[in-house]
């Protein structure tokens, strides 16, 4: 099968053991000057929280599949209840005793009101919980479906439109809802991902369906204008960054060890230039560092920021907790931390804040290789990988 011999281009070198305790360099750049955020199902998800709860600094986000704020533990008037359901173990307005249906914005989105969750926002920030609503307004927001998208039903990611509108001008949202892709990025170039296949490989992560659909996000985002992407990103400029100094209680916020950041010749220490900042949020099933390495680099987010002077922090998660949301490295937005997993100070939302923040001090590790080093025998064990995982987004 072409899908499976085709061979990577590159390897990235892999980061220490996740019980290395020596000291790495600090990274040395100067703060970031705008910050936005992005991810696709899962991680589009956890964006929608981040962008709403930190609207004052972040000004944009990159929505591929994702469900409106707060909605997952949101009780609508024509929600049906369920017995208890570790899954979803937060509710807003269930009887006792009672739940809502796992993932009901994604796959029962008629019974999702946006006017409603615009009034949870209000509440939240009326309370100090996440940032004033009142910054949304600048905020510029993308946000994508594929019509084949068999995660989220149609209808779905319109809803997170929906609440969106109710704070942020039409001219700064776009919602590109008319490419045959499945659950996955939308890509343009020749690599063997089929845009909107049957089966399995529906739900392949990057599929090639002559649409930029990270290059669009980030066009938008930023207003237009930006200079076209690099030919190749250069993995040189990938990073392993230690997620450790993030951690708070491991066993709730789920971070892994190490991370990874991409930071373009323009915006190295030895430029003093302060670039632009974009984090990039993985969906579930990321939780091995092959298939991590894989969503990082057959995306093309690092190719825009090479050339457009925007440095792209990846987070990650490993398998940790109790539930299946947790177990496959989805990020907390059914609340397993608590009820008030969506605001500033939730565990999850408070590590990745702290990163933005701390940026420019982040501890590095390695370099990686730009020759063609990986062998068709690796490259398709990690294919593999990828299709076995695409099955489990959500």
């Amino acid at each position: 099968m072409a899908l499976l011999a085709w061979p990577l281009e590159a390897e990235l070198l892999p980061p220490p053991a996740d019980d290395d305790n020596s000291t790495g360099a600090e990274l040395g750049i100067p703060s970031p000057t705008r910050i936005s955020v992005g991810g696709m199902s899962s991680g589009a998800d956890f964006a929608v929280q981040f962008q709403v709860a930190f609207s004052e600094t972040v000004m944009g986000a990159a929505i591929f599949a994702g469900q409106p704020y707060r909605c997952a533990t949101h009780r609508f008037p024509n929600d049906t209840m369920m017995p208890p359901n570790p899954e979803v173990p937060v509710c807003e307005g269930c009887p006792s005793g009672k739940t809502l249906v796992y993932d009901h914005c994604k796959y029962k989105s008629s019974v999702v009101e946006a006017r409603l969750l615009k009034t949870v926002a209000q509440n939240y920030a009326s309370q100090g919980l996440i940032d004033s609503i009142t910054y949304l307004e600048r905020a510029r927001v993308y946000l994508y479906r594929g019509t084949k998208d068999n995660i989220y039903e149609q209808g779905s990611v319109a809803k997170t439109r929906d609440f969106f509108a109710e704070f942020v001008p039409a001219s700064q949202l776009l919602f590109k809802n008319d490419i045959p892709s499945g659950h996955g990025y939308p890509m343009p170039g020749s690599k063997p991902w089929p845009c909107g296949a049957e089966g399995l490989l529906s739900n392949i992560p990057f599929q090639n369906c002559d649409y930029d659909g990270p290059g669009a996000a980030l066009q938008h985002i930023y207003g237009g204008g930006l200079a076209p992407p690099a030919d190749k990103a250069s993995l040189s400029k990938l990073k392993w960054f230690d997620q450790k100094p993030f951690y708070g209680d491991k066993d709730i916020t789920g971070l892994a060890r190490w991370g990874l950041v991409y930071v373009p010749t323009s915006c190295e220490a030895a430029s003093s230039r302060a670039c632009d900042l974009f984090v990039s949020f993985p969906g579930c099933g990321f939780t091995s560092y092959s298939t991590f390495v894989l969503h990082v680099t057959n995306l093309n987010f690092n190719a825009w920021a090479e050339t457009n002077h925007i440095i792209v922090l990846y987070p990650k998660l490993a398998s940790h907790g109790s539930t299946k949301q947790q177990q496959e490295g989805c990020w907390n937005v059914y609340g397993q931390t608590g009820a008030n997993y969506a605001t500033r100070d939730a565990p999850q939302m408070l590590a990745v804040r702290q990163m933005v923040k701390q940026v420019s001090n982040l501890k590095i590790w390695g370099t990686s290789s730009d020759s063609p080093t990986v062998s068709h025998a690796r490259c398709n064990a990690y294919i593999t990988i990828i299709i076995l995982f695409a099955g489990m987004l959500s």
